[in-house]
C-alpha cells in the first residue's frame, strides 16, 4: 500500500471573535464605562444631592472616554495602533528635534581625535 503524504496545515481560526459588533474583548471598555457611569450618577444624585442633569453630566465622561477610545483607536485598527498613536502624540517619536540632540564637539572647540 502506498504511503499517505502528510501536510501540515493551520486550520485554526485567527479571529478573536466579535461581541456587540466589536472585535475581541473591546466590548468590555464601553460596558465597564456604562457600569461606572451609572454608579457615579447614582452616587452623586443620592448621596451628594446633585440634581439629575448635574449628576448625568458628572458621569458622562466615564461613559464617553472609553467609548471614544475604542472606536477611534482600537476598532478595525492594526495591533498596537493605539500605543503608537499615543506615543506619537505625547513625545517627539523619530522626528528631528534640535533640543534633544547632543552638542557637536566641533562647535565647542573639541575634536574627535
Amino acid at each position: 500500500m502506498e504511503q499517505l503524504e502528510r501536510t501540515r496545515t493551520n486550520a485554526a481560526n485567527d479571529s478573536k471573535g466579535q461581541a456587540f459588533g466589536l472585535s475581541g474583548n473591546l466590548f468590555l471598555f464601553p460596558i465597564i464605562g456604562v457600569v461606572v457611569a451609572l454608579s457615579v450618577s447614582m452616587i452623586s444624585f443620592s448621596i451628594f444631592g446633585l440634581g439629575l442633569v448635574a449628576s448625568i453630566l458628572v458621569a458622562a465622561p466615564f461613559l464617553a472616554l472609553p467609548t471614544i477610545y475604542v472606536f477611534t483607536l482600537r476598532h478595525n485598527k492594526p495591533r498596537g495602533y493605539d500605543r503608537d498613536w499615543l506615543h506619537n502624540v505625547t513625545s517627539s517619536g523619530f522626528s528631528f528635534v534640535k533640543a534633544n540632540q547632543p552638542i557637536n564637539p566641533r562647535q565647542i572647540g573639541g575634536s574627535y581625535e
